[in-house]
């Protein structure tokens, strides 16, 4: 039996351990190891699942991992928890004998292009990837499918939860804050296409790559505006834009604020303005078929439309 360990059960994690149970088969059984500081009472409803407590020390999750195969992070922090966390699941994975898969937390865009954006991720992100890098005794993969998707609609169909004003389009408001001209280019991808990715990285025989990149639609801001439009034909956007050189004054006007609020989103909307956001196309559609061929990636259309057909999470 392959045990497969998710550590950070937010919003992601749900798609992830519910696209695992869906991998789950006698030819192929899978448990699923549930990390994390306290009792989440979503997930100790799901099937396949082994609940652990953890304190993200290495004396835990060494203690943890003993019978994991593959350790998968969705653990998310703009503070140092992020890289203490890492660390330690690291420090484990080596000590196992077992555990020498692991994805950590990454779900951004383009950061081998791009390793300075989203700028809260150097210290953080940065840290680890460098660690990774620096050590051969684990295989990994940090995985990026840029913008969730889920936020064109509405909050009842996903798990996400919503984010604005990070996320630029606000439907109820009719209003768009695009940063830069709108056309640098931006990928979007359902959190149920990202969970179904990861669950087939981690329960797949295939070496991985040192970058994993996924995509559902590589388009630009201003065409996000003609679609919203279209889709919905009563809804007139009012649309907004900020130069790069308005972007890079915001960073520096909030570069020492006490409250990070306003310097992180002038570092999310540079993600945005510099085109970080979008992954590599040639790189996603050689890796689809690498390693997702069985896996249907939606577009923003096609999302919004099954979304608003059901009643249901999506």
């Amino acid at each position: 039996m392959l045990i497969i360990a998710v550590a950070g059960l937010g919003d992601v994690a749900k798609y992830v351990v519910e696209e695992l149970n869906a991998l789950n088969s006698s030819t192929r059984p899978v448990k699923i190891v549930l990390l994390s500081r306290e009792n989440r009472p979503w997930f100790n409803q799901q099937p396949n699942t082994i609940f652990r407590i953890t304190d993200y020390s290495i004396t835990s999750l060494t203690k943890h991992l003993t019978d994991v195969d593959v350790l998968i992070s969705l653990v998310h922090s703009n503070e140092r928890f992020y890289n203490d966390a890492h660390e330690a699941m690291i420090a484990a994975c080596k000590a196992s004998s077992r555990c020498k898969r692991f994805i950590p937390s990454e779900c951004g865009g383009d950061i081998e292009r791009f390793p300075q954006h989203p700028e809260f991720y150097v210290p953080t992100h940065g840290a680890i990837r460098k660690l990774l890098e620096e050590q051969n005794e684990i295989e990994y993969t940090l995985f990026n499918q840029g913008w969730f998707m889920d936020y064109f609609i509405s909050a009842d169909r996903s798990y996400m939860k919503r984010i604005l004003p990070v996320w630029p389009l606000d439907l109820e408001k009719e209003t768009i804050r695009i940063p830069g001209t709108g056309e640098e280019p931006v990928t979007f991808t359902s959190a149920r296409d990202t969970g179904k990715a990861l669950a087939r990285l981690a329960t797949s025989d295939i070496e991985w790559e040192k970058y994993t990149y996924i995509a559902g639609e590589t388009t630009t801001w201003n065409k996000v505006v003609k679609l919203i439009e279209k889709i919905y034909p009563d809804k007139k956007l009012k649309i907004t834009y900020k130069t790069l050189e308005e972007l890079e004054q915001d960073r520096t006007k909030h570069l020492h604020d006490k409250d990070p609020t306003e310097l992180w989103l002038a570092f999310m909307d540079l993600w945005n303005a510099t085109g970080a956001s979008a992954v590599p196309m040639e790189k996603v559609e050689r890796q689809r078929k690498k390693y997702f061929a069985d896996i249907h990636f939606s577009n923003i259309e096609e999302f919004i439309k099954t979304a608003e057909k059901v009643n249901h999470v999506v």
